[in-house]
């Protein structure tokens, strides 16, 4: 080779040695997070549901963010300070701006908490404190004046997103379903594509304020299937699985290019029972999940105590749940404020639950539709399968019906189950006991299939969530706690663990909230 020729080939090998990372051929490969679903809906108010809230936030971002040990932290609010019991005043951070260029100040703050809180599609408006006033006291100054004390404001600020009201103006009024499928907030990424059920990719915001992100190409995948999750996640297809199934914990924890963590969730699965209809027949005025005409047996708290009594959540903990879950006692657990750890499970006696039966004049059992999702937590339906077993042996028969959650969903918010198991994760004690025992109305009750109401402990969950004091506070929520426990409404049966698998390129942890954040994940 002449030199001459030599030269311009180590030039032409220089050359693309420079260019290649430019033109898309760089060894940092884009970040694949699977969920087991994929989201519903990219309006961050629209709808409260784990993987939907997970997705949103890498494009909206809140005032108040909670951390990984569950700390409030600032966000969008630099700093805060209460003013009074009412009166709570936000320091914004300046210089931020929205993707499509409008400015974040307080006006943008007051019309997202506004629109959170009245938005006739939000599912957020009983995570805003109600309040009798927010005022812009400047650009980077917002004041909060609640209608009562709200001593989880910086914990129900965390679910509400910031919105730009030019935008979200114009959409609301054209087509709401616009801002279901184009984001613009504040946060680390921009969507690039969806492909609805196959994937999503994202690319970081350049302008956000938090600076670079380590993973700035991100795919979100859905794969419902856990088999398939867990392959693609041992293959290298994907870098982060959610929800690792328990039989496969040890298939990635042997992997060497894998790895798994562990924490104990805030998430309780619960039984809930029918309490206000009276006797089979129609929804919603019956109960069609139960014989027509016949009375309705969950009414008489014997019927509910038999079956506290005939669960055994141990068992269902080891063998079905395989040791990954938590016997839980009340429908929040240890990481809420108000938590209550002197109440006592239900111990587990069949015997109890015969005579309770008998008493209440079922000696020979009935008969009952027990619903179930089958894709929306951890073994749901080998739980209720498992469940409807233990109380065939004290004589009932359960007709166990498993659905997917988009069908069982909506069946339960129809009322048309008399007994079903289901889900609750928050850190809110005033979101969770104002949402499943207090009057189903306008921003209240909305967890309350069952349809439990008692004035007298409306007050008293009003009262337990307004008291600034913490001892005070605590003694009152411990009190509402037992004595909601005594009416065997919920059952409590035992909190998840989340287990989620990393790539060994990777650097994630498992967070008690569920949640999965790009952002948060750091490269190896």
């Amino acid at each position: 080779m002449s030199n001459r020729k030599f030269c311009w080939f180590m030039f032409t090998v220089l050359t693309l040695g420079l260019l290649l990372p430019q033109i898309g051929f760089s060894a940092d490969k884009p970040l694949v997070i699977a969920f087991r679903g994929d989201a519903s809906r990219l309006d961050p108010h629209s709808r409260n549901e784990t993987t939907n809230s997970s997705i949103v936030r890498h494009f909206y971002e809140p005032l108040v963010q909670l951390n990984q040990e569950l700390k409030p932290t600032p966000s969008l609010a630099t700093s805060w300070k209460k003013i009074d019991n009412l009166t709570w005043e936000f320091t914004l951070r300046k210089g931020v701006t929205f993707q499509n260029g409008e400015p974040f100040n307080a006006a943008a703050a007051k019309f997202s908490i506004e629109r959170c809180k009245t938005h006739p599609k939000s599912q957020f408006n009983y995570l805003v404190p109600d309040y009798e006033a927010i005022t812009v006291v400047d650009d980077n100054t917002l004041r909060y004046k609640t209608m009562k004390p709200s001593s989880e404001m910086l914990i129900m600020l965390n679910f509400v997103s910031m919105v730009p009201p030019k935008y979200f103006t114009e959409w609301d009024a054209k087509d709401w379903t616009h801002l279901n499928q184009n984001p613009v907030g504040t946060g680390p990424y921009k969507l690039v594509e969806w492909v609805k059920s196959e994937h999503m990719k994202i690319t970081a915001y350049d302008k956000w304020w938090g600076g670079n992100v380590d993973f700035p190409e991100v795919t979100i995948r859905p794969i419902p299937e856990d088999a398939t999750r867990v392959a693609a996640l041992v293959s290298g297809e994907v870098d982060v699985a959610w929800g690792i199934p328990i039989p496969d914990i040890s298939r990635v924890e042997r992997d060497k290019g894998t790895y798994v963590s562990r924490v104990a969730s805030s998430r309780v699965i619960y039984l809930l029972f029918d309490m206000f209809t009276d006797k089979g027949g129609a929804a919603p005025e019956m109960q069609p999940g139960i014989e027509a005409g016949t009375r309705n047996p969950f009414k008489d708290i014997r019927v509910r105590k038999a079956i506290a009594h005939a669960i055994n959540v141990d068992e269902i903990i080891k063998y079905v749940m395989e040791g990954s879950a938590y016997p839980a006692n009340q429908i929040v657990t240890k990481y809420v404020d108000g938590y209550n750890s002197s109440i006592k499970k239900p111990e587990y006696n069949p015997e109890l639950s015969k005579q309770l039966l008998a008493e209440a004049g079922y000696p020979n059992g009935f008969k009952f539709n027990f619903d179930s999702p089958n894709d929306r937590y951890i073994n749901d339906q080998s739980v209720t399968e498992a469940i409807a077993y233990q109380l065939r042996k004290i004589g009932l028969n359960p007709n166990v019906i498993a659905q997917p959650k988009a069908v069982f969903f909506p069946k339960i918010s129809r009322f048309e189950s008399p007994l079903y198991l289901a889900g609750w994760g928050t850190l809110s004690w005033q979101a969770t006991f104002s949402t499943f025992y207090k009057e189903m109305k306008k921003g209240q009750g909305r967890m309350n299939r069952g349809r439990y109401h008692d004035p007298e402990m409306d007050k008293r969950i009003d009262v337990a969530s307004m008291e600034m004091n913490d001892k005070k506070r605590q003694e009152l929520r411990g009190s509402v706690a037992a004595d909601v426990d005594a009416l065997y409404y919920t059952l409590p049966l035992y909190a998840q663990e989340n287990v989620f698998g990393f790539s060994n390129r990777v650097v994630g942890k498992a967070r008690v909230d569920e949640r999965i954040y790009a952002f948060d994940l750091k490269k190896k």
